[in-house]
């Protein structure tokens, strides 16, 4: 079980960057007293399917140094977003495996889990490449799933706009 002193976890997404989750998870860090752990998944250079019966075409990145550049364009991009992450108290890492496989790791004595909005078709669809509904269940500690952004009023307000309630008599 986590400790006050464990590390929030944060997911970060290879694409996206997870920026709310890990701006969110930041901020509850400092709420908590604690630091936070981002990490993200990766499985390295594939080589594409070969076709017609001709070998599959290979990297000319060696997969170590693959890593190192994938690492430093994500640490690149979380301080472009966010600031120093020695400041914010985040410890990056880039680990090697499967999304689900790094984070339920990750997540072993952590106070908490956070992970981005799911994307795609919505999360009444979980499709088998949404990464929340794999680890949720699984978890050892507590999952903040972060919610959709919203970009306007119209988004969370219903079609009709507001509605007046009358007051009762």
């Amino acid at each position: 079980m986590a400790d006050l002193t464990s590390p929030i976890v944060v997911g970060i997404s290879r694409r996206t960057g997870s920026l709310d989750a890990l701006r969110w998870a930041a901020a509850e860090a400092q709420l908590r007293n604690a630091t936070v752990q981002a990490v993200t998944a990766w499985r390295g250079p594939r080589p594409p399917a070969a076709t017609g019966g001709r070998p599959p075409a290979v990297s000319t990145i060696p997969s170590d140094e693959a890593f190192t550049l994938e690492e430093r364009r994500i640490r690149d991009l979380l301080t472009e977003a966010v600031g120093d992450l020695d400041s914010l108290g985040v410890d990056y890492s880039l680990r090697r495996g499967s999304a689900s496989a790094v984070l339920l790791a990750a997540a072993v004595g952590a106070q908490l889990l956070v992970l981005d909005s799911p994307k795609g078709s919505g999360v009444s669809t979980l499709a088998k490449s949404l990464i929340a509904p794999q680890v949720i269940f699984q978890s050892p500690c507590p999952v903040v799933v972060m919610p959709p952004p919203v970009d306007s009023a119209a988004d969370v307000l219903p079609s009709g706009g507001l509605t007046a309630v009358p007051e009762p008599s």
